[in-house]
């Protein structure tokens, strides 16, 4: 990483050689695009293991864990995962709570399920050989726009309009884009200012070096403009202020109660059947009517637009059929949503809050 960032408010930069002007163009791009890749190639993330032999699984991989999820987040459980499935074949000969189990911790378990999908997809209608046009790979289960783009540019190094947060910001600056990039027209700018940048050739080095530029430099907060290579060609008259988005919905609060079941040395779990955590185990809904006295443990997360809190109550009586218990062992390796897990944890698995009959 450079060892300068900028700290102090942004100044215009002048060309004392010659203007440049405010709209980038054709000219600026071609430009742009030389003086993005000499500071990749010095600075550039090449450390991330998704990117050693740009294998075309390895992308896959790695694009279906990075949706919604940090590159510090994902880096040790891509490692994980490449162990456990070394191949696109052992993933798709895999049984879903094998898949699931090794994605606990990335969270938006759906992602999991899409990509197991996706890896059978591939074997059983492409000869296990990962498609190279967006027509294919949007057919499969899973792809989107995004993700099709991704591996496209780093699988198969053609050029793509791939469009990732960091990205996103760092052309939307560079443009000076004042439509919001959450809308239609905003995002219809963004493409074709991604496409052009990308350029018919070496397109995986310009859209890594874009990535990682967002990430390290054009940042959101701070941006460290006097060490951006795009500098002399950005149209930014305030980068701070861009990107532009959308007014964003309020938060709703939600609550939940879970029963905490726990007899014999074992914890009683429900398979969920969905939509949300679809496959799962998870402490079993009680409902608020039937909650008496304080709760073992309260914690609070958020899925979608809801900031939920829930508590855990211990229980009387038996264990319904549809409930399976779990000693604490089998508990560490069973597929469990991250919340569901830290709700257990600060309930203490435990010796001491066993319900009686």
């Amino acid at each position: 990483m450079l060892a300068v960032f900028c700290k102090v408010p942004y100044q215009p930069f002048v060309d004392k050689e010659k203007s440049i002007a405010k709209t980038p163009g054709i000219g600026n791009v071609s430009k742009a695009r030389e003086a993005l890749r000499r500071w990749h190639s010095r600075h550039g993330r090449h450390g991330l293991p998704w990117r050693g032999r740009h294998s075309p699984y390895g992308v896959l991989v790695s694009e279906f864990m990075l949706q919604q999820t940090t590159v510090a987040a994902v880096e040790p459980r891509y490692r994980e995962w490449m162990r456990r499935f070394p191949t696109l074949r052992d993933l798709a000969q895999a049984t879903e709570q094998e898949v699931l189990s090794a994605w606990q911790g990335l969270g938006y378990y759906a992602r999991a399920r899409r990509l197991h999908a996706a890896a059978r997809s591939i074997v059983q209608d492409h000869g296990g050989l990962i498609p190279k046009s967006e027509e294919a790979l949007l057919s499969l289960p899973g792809i989107g726009t995004y993700t099709a783009a991704a591996i496209m540019a780093f699988a198969h190094d053609r050029p793509a309009a791939v469009l990732d947060t960091n990205i996103a910001r760092v052309l939307a600056r560079w443009s000076n884009q004042r439509t919001p990039v959450d809308s239609a027209a905003g995002r219809k700018e963004l493409a074709r200012a991604a496409s052009a940048f990308a350029g018919r050739r070496s397109a995986r080095k310009t859209v890594s070096a874009l990535m990682d530029l967002g990430a390290m430099i054009c940042r959101p907060k701070n941006p460290g403009c006097n060490a951006c290579p795009l500098r002399p060609t950005c149209a930014a008259d305030d980068p701070s202020s861009v990107p532009r988005k959308e007014p964003r919905a309020v938060t709703l609060p939600r609550r939940e109660c879970r029963a905490w079941i726990h007899r014999n040395g074992r914890l009683f779990l429900e398979h969920s059947a969905g939509p949300l955590w679809k496959g799962l185990w998870i402490l079993p809904d009680i409902g608020s009517s039937k909650v008496r006295g304080r709760p073992l443990a309260r914690i609070s997360y958020h899925v979608t637009r809801y900031r939920v809190t829930m508590s855990v109550h211990a229980v009387a009586g038996q264990p319904g059929k549809r409930l399976r218990g779990f000693t604490e062992e089998e508990l560490r390796e069973l597929p469990m949503p991250s919340p569901h897990r830290r709700a257990i944890a600060a309930t203490a698995l435990p010796r001491h809050t066993q319900c009686t009959k």
